[in-house]
């Protein structure tokens, strides 16, 4: 959600004014903040305007600096960009692909752990599916150590660590104390 406000500024002449028309794709949401939902080229903006302020149209973003400064600072750059036909660029916060992949590894072994299969056919399908792994060397085999713990991981995040992916980058830990 990006803070929006007119400014009259002598540092700079040359402020981009944008205009919020309600045939244009805006909705109101609420009364006592202007609450707009701004469908743009950058995807469904979430804009809040004060009541008293020339409220369907503004030339600046309010960025509060706490914890969300970051993502509401990229969500203004891509607004920007989007406003001024420049390519986005990748949105901050964004899972990195190799996260992505572990994740998905972790809750198909997870699947596989509910299906019924054995750690040795989990490692066979997932991790090793070229070459069969021997039941006499699967005691002190490497892959039964990693199915242990990528299944450590896919209880962590089934018991609530999915979480911590909506919150991404930022640490859910300091949140959960409020």
């Amino acid at each position: 959600m990006l803070r929006v406000t007119q400014i009259h500024s002598s540092v700079s002449t040359s402020l981009q004014t944008v205009q919020l028309a309600e045939d244009g794709g805006v909705a109101l949401l609420k009364s006592d903040e202007l609450h707009f939902l701004w469908q743009a080229s950058t995807g469904k903006n979430n804009l809040v305007a004060d009541v008293g302020s020339a409220a369907t149209e503004f030339n600046a973003i309010v960025l509060p600096l706490d914890d969300a400064f970051e993502t509401r600072l990229d969500a203004a750059r891509r607004l920007w960009r989007g406003l001024n036909n420049r390519p986005l660029g990748s949105a901050y916060g964004r899972l990195p692909k190799q996260t992505k992949t572990r994740h998905t590894l972790n809750l198909r072994a997870l699947d596989g752990r509910r299906a019924g299969a054995t750690y040795r056919q989990i490692a066979e399908v997932l991790l090793s599916p070229r070459e069969p792994i021997a039941p006499r060397d699967w005691r002190d085999h490497h892959l039964r150590h990693k199915v242990r713990a990528i299944l450590r991981r896919a209880d962590r995040l089934v018991a609530g660590g999915y979480r911590d992916l909506l919150f991404y980058p930022h640490s859910r830990s300091r949140k959960s104390d409020r």
